[in-house]
């Protein structure tokens, strides 16, 4: 029988939680401890470099006018991609929506992605785990062997019931990310009256852009980009669920 193992750490505020799904549990506790810890590192040094509230990050430095920070690599990688979202969003996703320069709505899917990538997903290659996932503060990656029958799982809560699942997506191998008013109040500024939108994808970059871009577009426009870049997902509006599936709106 496949039992899922976790560790969550914390960084950047946010719980990280490490998930192996595995038949031999006892024999991997003691390597998911391992893991955990150089997880926690890289989370560390990756939000010493991207924070929006340390004034020595690189971010921060940038907003001060530093431009030396452009030469770093992963600096560069975050600042191309968050222009990359400002066009495939027409706007949407607007690193300086506050005025100066805030990829904090891009880093964290990144962050998760990048870690994920490089220290999790090699995991696969071990002859006892069947699936690997990461989940940073609700958002996450996952993938599955392919030999493997397991599926993951992923609820989706009540914006005004969090204890309560409102949908179940399952699959083996992708990233969702979802963006609300539940946990964190009007963080992001909305021209609509959707409470909570949900992306699946299989870059959990995409997907974190796309749930802090469609929490802020009017519907319509949402609706028109979901039909133009193919998107899947599920957005609540007034205790209401709309599935949207390869850029179809499911109609029951």
């Amino acid at each position: 029988m496949i039992k899922i193992i976790n560790k969550t750490v914390e960084a950047m505020t946010l719980p990280f939680t490490i998930s192996l799904a595995t038949v031999q549990e006892s024999q991997l506790e003691e390597e998911l401890d391992r893991l955990s810890l150089e997880i926690l590192a890289e989370l560390e040094r990756l939000e010493e470099k991207f924070s929006a509230f340390r004034p020595s990050s690189l971010v921060c430095r940038f907003q001060d006018g530093d431009r030396s920070v452009l030469l770093d690599q992963e600096f560069q990688e975050v600042f191309s991609l968050a222009e990359m979202a400002h066009q495939e969003t027409d706007g949407a996703f607007d690193t300086y929506y506050k005025g100066s320069y805030d990829p904090t709505g891009l880093v964290k899917g990144w962050v998760v992605e990048k870690i994920f990538q490089n220290k999790l997903l090699p995991y696969l290659q071990h002859p006892d785990v069947e699936a690997v996932c990461l989940n940073g503060g609700g958002d996450m990656q996952f993938s599955t062997k392919e030999v493997s029958s397991f599926v993951w799982k992923i609820g989706i809560e009540n914006p005004d019931n969090l204890q309560e699942i409102l949908a179940v997506f399952t699959a083996k191998n992708g990233a969702i990310a979802t963006s609300g008013y539940s946990k964190r109040g009007q963080h992001i500024p909305s021209q609509n009256d959707i409470q909570q939108i949900t992306f699946m994808d299989t870059s959990l970059t995409r997907a974190d852009v796309w749930a802090t871009a469609g929490l802020s577009m009017p519907e319509n426009k949402l609706v028109q980009a979901i039909a133009r870049h193919q998107l899947s997902g599920l957005y609540i509006k007034s205790q209401q669920l709309q599935f949207f599936q390869k850029g179809e709106l499911v109609r029951d």
